[in-house]
């Protein structure tokens, strides 16, 4: 079977560490890159030897080539959903950065479409689909902490500086911290206090939120409260302007379960190396996950296998549309809980 036939649109950062993850794929390839900045096009062309035919000065141009199967959208926030929308009606199976979308109201319409067009889409939270993530399910399934209470994560770092400018701290870009990071940890205890539940994920029955809005008009650093059915709490923490843990703790009535790298398990993209503790009544085990793959990896071969084999959608406890949907809606919740509204948001 042929291998599953990649374009990117937009050659970020980002975009090299999937590029990267496909030189090491058993079932996808990159073959083509869109981007409206000719250096950074041919620079990102002549890195991964991509055919001058298939460097696209155009996102369209990309979206119509029939050689392309699938495109990894890592663009601005903002044209996300918009980028998916296109791909979809060209019968281009999609990979796009989180967020899918900008809010819900942009996600419902991304879903519409691609199962309209019969597409393949998945929101590209990485860190669902390593290993260290189905590990963490089953020692919550198995009871080894007990019954789950608190669930304790965050995902901040610090830019020093406000950089109008970036992406970051541009609200026409959707920038901010909830959006470009805090993402994470919602997502994160959705799936915990789901699995906890005995289902794929939940969302939380209320939220409560604080921020502080910087000068831009962006959330720089932001935490929530997420109350969840049997008497599970979740704490979220994010920010662009401040350090934070960027673990993962899950408080059990017998004992507690940390993952030092939930979000990035690996440096530089990889070889990876992360560890799960479990302590129970002060006794202490860890589970250590090593192997020589790009991060990225996992997310990539698990995306062209799942379009090899003609599904829509990756198998938990990656992104499914619902859960990215879920996703999105308690993401606008918390938004709006701290006043930061952003044009799309209104209908």
């Amino acid at each position: 079977m042929s291998p599953v036939r990649w374009g990117i649109i937009g050659p970020g950062s980002i975009a090299h560490n999937f590029a990267d993850a496909l030189k090491e794929s058993f079932s996808g390839k990159l073959i083509a890159i869109a981007s409206l900045n000719n250096e950074r096009r041919e620079e990102f062309g002549n890195k991964y030897n991509i055919e001058n035919q298939f460097r696209f000065n155009t996102y369209d141009q990309l979206l119509n080539s029939n050689d392309v199967d699938a495109v990894y959208i890592s663009t601005p926030h903002t044209l996300h959903a918009e980028l998916s929308i296109k791909a979809a009606g060209k019968g281009k199976h999609i990979l796009c950065e989180k967020p899918g979308a900008v809010n819900l109201i942009e996600g419902q319409k991304v879903i519409n479409a691609v199962r309209e067009s019969g597409v393949f889409y998945v929101e590209g939270f990485m860190y669902r689909c390593h290993p260290q993530i189905p590990a963490l399910i089953k020692l919550i399934k198995d009871n080894k902490i007990g019954k789950v209470n608190k669930i304790i994560s965050s995902f901040g770092f610090d830019m020093k500086k406000v950089i109008p400018d970036s992406r970051l701290f541009d609200k026409n870009l959707a920038g901010g911290a909830i959006l470009d990071v805090g993402l994470y940890p919602i997502s994160f205890s959705r799936l915990i206090a789901g699995v906890a539940n005995g289902k794929k994920f939940l969302n939380p029955y209320e939220i409560v939120a604080d921020a502080r809005i910087g000068e831009t008009g962006v959330d720089e650093i932001a935490s929530a409260t997420l109350r969840f059915d049997n008497n599970i709490t979740a704490e979220a923490s994010t920010a662009i302007l401040q350090n934070m843990k960027n673990n993962a703790i899950i408080e059990g009535s017998e004992g507690y379960i940390e993952l030092d790298q939930p979000w990035a398990p690996g440096r530089d993209g990889g070889p990876y190396h992360s560890k799960i503790k479990i302590n129970i009544n002060g006794k202490e085990e860890t589970k250590e996950f090593k192997g020589s793959e790009h991060l990225f990896f996992f997310e990539a071969e698990l995306s062209s296998q799942t379009i090899l084999k003609q599904r829509l959608e990756v198998p938990h406890p990656g992104m499914t549309w619902e859960d990215t949907l879920g996703n999105l809606n308690v993401l606008d919740e918390w938004r709006k809980k701290i006043g930061y509204s952003l044009p799309q948001d209104i209908i």
